[in-house]
C-alpha cells in the first residue's frame, strides 16, 4: 500500500514540476516576444502620439518605453493612416496599435489590452455659420444636425453610431473647413486631442470655432489593440495588462499625462 501511495505522490510531484516549467517557459523570457511593430494614427493624435522635427513623441511612446523597453522588449513605431494601421493588424504587418477606443467589432478582430487613459467627447461648430450658437441639452439635439467626423474613427463612445456621421475626410483641419463652409453643422472629437495639436505648432481651433461637451456622455476609455496574427499575442497582452494595472495603481499614468496637458 505504501509503495502505491509513494508512486502516486511521485507522479503528482513530477506533474506539478512539469506544469511549472511549462508556465515559466511561456512567460519568463520577455525577449522571446521579439521586436514589436507598433502603429499609431498618421494624421496625428497629440498629445498621445505625434511627429515633431522628424521624431515620434507623446504619451503613448512614454508608456511603451515603460511597459516594453524596460522589460527588454524592443519596438518600432510608425504612423500610417489609421485605417491602414488597423488593416495592418489584421494581416500581421503590425503587431500593436495604440490609442484605440472600444467597439464590438474591434474587440472581435483584435485582442484589447487594459485601458490606459480616458478622453472627453466634445462637439465643435463655427460661430459664423451658427451665429445664434448651439444649445444642446441632450444627445438627440445634436443628432438632429449634420455631424462630421474622420474616416476610420470610432464614435460609439460619443453616443453616435458611425453611420450617423459623415466620415468622408481624414484630417481635423478639413473638419474645421467643412463646418465653416456649412457642409456640416458640427463635428465631434475628443477635446484633449484637438488641443494637443498646439504641441506641434499646428493648432486646429480658430477664433471662429466654439465647442462644448456632448451632453450625457462620460469619458471614453482608450486601449491598445494586439494583432491575433502575432505569434506572441498572449504574452504581449499579459505584459501590457500587468504594466498598465501597476502604472495606474501607482499614479504613474496620470503623472506622465500631466506633462502634456
Amino acid at each position: 500500500m505504501f509503495t502505491s501511495i509513494e508512486k502516486i505522490f511521485k507522479m503528482l510531484s513530477a506533474l506539478c514540476i512539469f506544469n511549472l516549467l511549462i508556465t515559466s517557459q511561456s512567460f519568463a523570457d520577455p525577449k522571446s516576444i521579439g521586436t514589436v511593430l507598433v502603429c499609431g494614427d498618421g494624421s496625428g493624435w497629440p498629445p498621445f502620439h505625434y511627429k515633431k522635427l522628424n521624431e515620434f513623441k507623446g504619451y503613448d511612446l512614454d508608456i511603451l518605453d515603460l511597459a516594453l523597453k524596460e522589460n527588454d522588449v524592443q519596438y518600432v513605431f510608425e504612423m500610417p493612416p489609421w485605417a491602414r494601421c488597423l488593416s495592418g493588424l489584421e494581416t500581421g504587418k503590425y503587431h500593436l496599435a495604440v490609442s484605440s477606443s472600444f467597439n464590438e467589432e474591434r474587440s472581435k478582430k483584435y485582442l484589447m489590452t487594459e485601458y490606459y487613459y480616458e478622453l472627453n467627447p466634445y462637439y465643435f461648430y463655427s460661430k459664423s455659420a451658427k451665429p445664434s450658437g448651439i444649445k444642446a441639452e441632450t444627445l438627440n439635439d445634436l443628432k438632429s444636425m449634420k455631424t462630421c467626423g474622420l474616416r476610420g474613427y470610432n464614435y460609439s463612445g460619443f453616443g453616435f453610431n458611425n453611420d450617423e456621421i459623415d466620415m468622408g475626410i481624414d484630417s481635423f483641419e478639413k473638419l474645421v473647413q467643412k463646418i465653416t463652409a456649412k457642409r456640416c453643422d458640427i463635428f465631434v472629437a475628443r477635446f484633449q486631442i484637438i488641443k494637443g495639436f498646439d504641441l506641434i505648432d499646428k493648432p486646429v481651433l480658430t477664433p471662429d470655432i466654439a465647442y462644448a461637451a456632448i451632453p450625457g456622455t462620460k469619458g471614453d476609455k482608450f486601449y491598445m489593440l494586439i494583432s491575433r496574427k502575432f505569434a506572441k499575442h498572449n504574452e504581449l497582452k499579459e505584459m501590457l495588462d500587468t504594466n498598465f494595472k501597476s502604472l495606474r495603481a501607482s499614479g504613474k499614468l496620470d503623472e506622465l499625462l500631466k506633462k502634456y496637458l
